[in-house]
């Protein structure tokens, strides 16, 4: 398991135990803002850095 498919099975669960309306709306947001997560990590052919891709993009490259 991923740790993208563990961080939503963890909110899922935390969802199904909780009645509180609040709780409930942030987890809601959790979930939401985790399906929009990047899954794959890049890692930068000159220094060999693994990062998300966005950040690899404008990462202090030590060879660069």
């Amino acid at each position: 398991m991923s740790a993208h498919e563990e961080l939503r099975m963890h909110l899922t669960q935390a969802l199904t135990r909780t009645t509180e309306p609040d709780v409930q709306a942030h987890l809601h947001a959790a979930l939401e803002s985790c399906q929009e997560l990047p899954t794959t990590l890049v890692t930068c052919p000159a220094c060999g850095a693994v990062g998300l891709p966005e950040r690899i993009e404008v990462h202090n490259c030590r060879q660069g």
